[in-house]
């Protein structure tokens, strides 16, 4: 039997630079992960992006992950705030307050409750529920540890309490409220100013226009309404008239009912005009005192107002 021998060939230089590159490689990838930021920071940080770009649905999605992925994490508390948050951001009013209601009671003492508190507050006055809210703002206004949180709080109440009218109660409480002298002073102008307001009458604007066509929007100071008004039924009535006095009946009749429709759309335009005129000059003042003491953003949303009480935590 005979035996070939087989012939290994080993070469050093090969098997030293395949092994300094395993090296390279391995530490290259140490180091890599190394910069990376830990999974519950990067989850958060991504959530939180979202929820500032307004992406909202996402956001829910990203801030649920993080709180069933790290559940005791160091951002748990603000991602269960912020969450409620997004809530908000789509008008789930519900949801928001279930979800912030949630919390206080898993969480207690967390570090967000007087601002949970606030934010529950604006929930409630957008679903029109907004002697709740001012009385959740008035005890914050007067119990709050933030001095910041505080001032905020008071001001929603008085803000509240003039667009509810309550302008006696509003002054009332403006002595209580831990406020600057100053400032102070700018509420209680506010207050006169919509005490003050140049409301017209929907009522007196309807009975005149019924009267005389025109003379309700007179009243409300368009003259240029007025004449149209005027002009346009005066003419269908000649005319309605003219041809009953000519024996023309169905025409006479088409005209009177023609006539009949301008008629009362004077009246309804009248007594409209009225409640939006009311309407704007409430809104704006309001608007104004808002922005003035920072209690929601100068551009209103396509929905109309759109409250945006801001605090810095």
């Amino acid at each position: 039997m005979t035996f070939i021998p087989i012939r290994r060939s080993f070469k050093p230089k090969r098997c030293l630079l395949g092994l300094v590159l395993l090296i390279l490689m391995t530490t290259t990838v140490r180091a890599g992960q190394e910069g990376e930021p830990p999974a519950e920071e990067s989850q958060f940080g991504f959530a939180r992006h979202l929820y500032q770009q307004g992406d909202s649905h996402r956001a829910v999605t990203e801030l649920k992950r993080y709180l069933f992925l790290f559940p005791s994490g160091a951002k748990a508390d603000e991602a269960d705030y912020l969450l409620g948050e997004v809530y908000f951001q789509l008008k789930s009013f519900y949801e928001a307050i279930a979800h912030w209601e949630g919390l206080l009671k898993r969480k207690p003492q967390t570090p967000f409750k007087e601002e949970v508190q606030f934010k529950i507050g604006k929930a409630l006055w957008e679903l029109g529920r907004e002697d709740e809210a001012l009385s959740r703002w008035e005890k914050l206004a007067l119990d709050s540890s933030s001095p910041s949180l505080k001032r905020s709080a008071a001001r929603a109440v008085l803000w509240g309490l003039i667009k509810q009218k309550h302008y006696d109660t509003a002054r009332r409480k403006l002595k209580q409220f831990a406020l600057p002298a100053s400032e102070q002073e700018i509420h209680e102008t506010y207050i006169l100013k919509a005490e003050q307001l140049a409301l017209k009458s929907p009522t007196t604007a309807g009975v005149l226009a019924a009267l005389l066509p025109g003379a309700g929007h007179l009243y409300l100071d368009r003259p240029q309404d007025a004449l149209i008004a005027f002009g346009v039924n005066g003419l269908f009535a000649w005319g309605a008239i003219s041809s009953f006095q000519q024996g023309n009946s169905g025409l006479g009749v088409l005209l009177s009912v023609i006539e009949l429709a301008w008629y009362s759309g004077n009246i309804y335009s009248a007594v409209n005009t009225a409640h939006k005129n009311n309407r704007k000059q409430e809104s704006d003042l309001l608007n104004n005192y808002g922005i003035r003491f920072g209690l929601f953003s100068s551009t209103p949303s396509s929905q109309g107002l759109y409250m945006a009480f801001h605090h810095a935590f």
